[in-house]
């Protein structure tokens, strides 16, 4: 009898997340278990997402694996000390005319946070993979 073939996979975005991203690595799983493809997904606990879909949560196939990494989101802290600036430059959204504190945001984040703000998830999400059987 042949082992299962067995995937890891790291992802930022999945459910309760939403939009194209997100239902990428989760159809994918999806169809990899009908093909009797084990997967284990690291995803981030205590994200800050744009968009978020519950419904895709009852999208999750039973038979995958899902490890959620506790992280520290970057974007939580600054939001709350600038909630009106921040509101959309999470998004991705950039006014054309930013003020003083969004210049300054965009600034850190353009310089601090490469290639993204998001990246500082990756450490603790392959120190957990690291240390399984």
């Amino acid at each position: 009898m042949t082992k299962p073939l067995k995937v890891l996979v790291f992802s930022y975005y999945w459910p309760p997340a939403g939009g194209p991203g997100v239902q990428r690595w989760l159809y994918f799983a999806k169809y990899l278990a009908e093909f009797g493809v084990q997967s284990t997904l690291v995803v981030p606990h205590g994200a800050q997402y744009p968009q978020l879909d519950d419904a895709l949560m009852a999208e999750i196939p039973t038979d995958v694996r899902v490890h959620r990494v506790s992280i520290s989101e970057p974007y939580r802290w600054i939001s709350w000390l600038f909630p009106q600036s921040t509101k959309n430059l999470s998004r991705g959204i950039v006014p054309k005319k930013p003020n003083q504190i969004q210049r300054l945001l965009l600034w850190i984040r353009g310089n601090f946070w490469v290639p993204d703000a998001r990246v500082g998830w990756v450490s603790k999400a392959v120190h957990w993979a690291n240390n399984q059987p």
